[in-house]
């Protein structure tokens, strides 16, 4: 028994060398065929990603300034916000209106929907004060109270001996959104 291994020499190189280029040409042409296209449309995608998350972000600063600026006019306007929400009934308005005037008077004139969010009251107000200082001071009051009313022109004021009686049409949005 020869201890010698004599494998190597059965081998054909002619057959190895055909069999390693056509192992080569394979090899390549998968890679020609399915990596290089793929490759491409890679960066074709890539480039779109990019594109799309720059614009993203662009988006989401828009939205965070957004964002910030409502929170700071929601903070600003907190009692406008609440006034809004206020329901206003014509008791309460009359009291409101007695720290200002001797005698307080509402009637309903028309009541409609204002571009489909609110409702808009029309009430006329007839009272009698002692000064138009009063008055005025009404018409400044009427930006902080509890509900949007707003004063409407004309104002008719009458001055008798004692006291001077106005007559003024009022208009007050109520949120449409409870009916």
């Amino acid at each position: 028994m020869n201890s010698l291994d004599r494998s190597l020499e059965k081998i054909d190189i002619m057959k190895l060398l055909i069999f390693l280029m056509v192992f080569i040409i394979i090899t390549f042409s998968f890679v020609f065929l399915l990596i290089i296209p793929n490759v491409k449309e890679h960066r074709v995608l890539q480039a779109e990603y990019k594109r799309v998350l720059v614009h993203k972000t662009r988006v989401e600063n828009l939205f965070l300034e957004r964002e910030a600026e409502l929170s700071k006019l929601k903070a600003e306007n907190v009692h406008i916000m609440s006034a809004f929400k206020h329901p206003f009934t014509q008791e309460e308005f009359i009291r409101y209106a007695g720290t200002f005037f001797k005698q307080v008077s509402l009637t309903e004139v028309t009541k409609s929907d204002y571009k489909k969010e609110f409702v808009e009251y029309e009430l006329n107000v007839t009272s009698t004060l002692k000064t138009p200082t009063n008055f005025y001071n009404f018409l400044e009051g009427l930006n902080r109270y509890s509900s949007i009313v707003q004063a409407d022109f004309p104002i008719h004021l009458e001055s008798g001996k004692e006291n001077i009686s106005s007559t003024f049409k009022i208009k007050v949005y109520d949120l449409n959104a409870t009916r």
